[in-house]
């Protein structure tokens, strides 16, 4: 598989195989590789009192003084089929990979995206593989110009993250592997899904399973309206532990664990064919058992979206304003503050459609910090408590 030119030719013959068995497989893919202007400012001074959980401030960032390249996302390429299995039921199966198409990038392609294999029948639909939670799917539909996951334009790493560290475990928008996915069918404008994952490593060191994923929700999509309630739990992931100071993690600890909590809602109200606005809200709750004194215990906050995109004629427009508020945090036995953990980001684009399938887009992007926070969304490197960044896009997206 480190050879696409070969993926490529089998998907091909498969292509050819398949369709004489009254199946049917599709190519299909997006490219949208961009230039980014990435620049941090604003790094909170070495010495300054900032929140409990937080990192030291130290030094600004290797980005202030900004760094320009180019990057691409989440491109990918991909293989989808369906047969008929007769009686109302058939077979899918989705393969799914990210493509470098900014640098050429091929060793080690691996199906890292949704990729799966399921049943549909008048029962809906069940799928195994690697996936989207129900949670991260049922969220943030209107995105960026189509072309926001794995950028900076992302709002992920605001909306739906702590503020607090670097790591991705205290995310609740993620595609799990070893996924189970049920969705159940639509009856009048109303669907559900249930998923569980797990990750298969029990940590025999501390005595603790593997960390599992559940997520579950209910949507209405019928006319100008969409409405989403979802609600996903970490089991052990530690998404509080991974991003706090060290001295005050516990994810080495024997016996404890973790649950991780999160509730979602979205409405999506298309004004127009042409016009659509959103808003998402999304509590989220990091418990852990601790019970050495100064440990990590508990960490809360609510965060917000509200986004538009309108299309005139040839021309797409796109915009939204993310909020994260600092919350409330709580330690064994020890005082814990949240001040300056809360944060923002604005963002701007346009687009111009030279076809249904191929334009040019523009952005600009600008994520603001608390003293404490470290929320970022960059292609060039991390920020330090306190750093703002700001992002000058353009590129070009074609479909297939």
């Amino acid at each position: 598989m480190k050879k696409l030119p070969l993926v490529l030719a089998l998907g091909a013959a498969s292509v050819c195989t398949f369709a004489s068995a009254q199946s049917s497989v599709t190519v299909y893919g997006r490219l949208y590789p961009y230039l980014n202007s990435e620049k941090a400012s604003g790094a909170t001074a070495a010495g300054t009192a900032v929140a409990t959980l937080a990192a030291t401030p130290t030094t600004p960032s290797a980005i202030a003084g900004g760094i320009k390249g180019m990057a691409a996302g989440n491109s990918n390429i991909g293989f989808r089929g369906k047969e008929d299995l007769g009686g109302g039921m058939s077979a899918e199966f989705q393969m799914e990979g990210v493509v470098g198409v900014d640098d050429g990038g091929v060793a080690g392609f691996s199906w890292n995206r949704n990729t799966f294999v399921g049943l549909n029948g008048g029962f809906g639909s069940i799928k195994l593989g690697n996936m989207d939670t129900v949670q991260k799917e049922y969220g943030d539909t209107i995105g960026v110009l189509g072309t926001s996951s794995g950028t900076p334009m992302s709002s992920s790493n605001i909306l739906r993250k702590a503020s607090f560290g670097t790591s991705n475990n205290s995310r609740f928008h993620e595609r799990r592997a070893n996924s189970i996915r049920y969705d159940s069918p639509e009856v009048n404008g109303f669907a559900a899904g249930l998923q569980v994952a797990t990750q298969e490593n029990p940590n025999t060191a501390t005595g603790i399973g593997p960390a599992k994923t559940y997520s579950l929700g209910v949507k209405y999509d019928k006319g100008p309206i969409y409405l989403a309630l979802a609600h996903e739990i970490h089991d052990n992931w530690f998404g509080g532990s991974n991003n706090a100071p060290t001295a005050m993690r516990n994810n080495a600890q024997v016996g404890i664990t973790s649950k991780d909590k999160a509730t979602q809602f979205t409405v999506e109200w298309r004004i127009t064919k042409t016009q659509k606005v959103e808003f998402d809200a999304i509590k989220k709750d990091y418990n852990e058992n601790a019970n050495v004194a100064g440990r990590f215990q508990s960490y809360s906050n609510m965060a917000y979206l509200f986004a538009y995109e309108g299309t005139f004629d040839a021309w797409r427009v796109s915009a939204q304003y993310v909020r994260s508020d600092a919350g409330k945090c709580s330690r064994v036995a020890a005082a814990c503050v949240t001040d300056g953990l809360e944060g923002s980001k604005y963002l701007i684009g346009a687009a111009y459609n030279f076809s249904r399938r191929t334009y040019l887009f523009v952005v600009y992007d600008q994520m603001v910090n608390g003293k404490s926070a470290r929320f970022a969304a960059n292609d060039f490197g991390s920020v330090n408590p306190g750093e703002d960044t700001r992002h000058y896009i353009a590129g070009i997206t074609h479909r297939f």
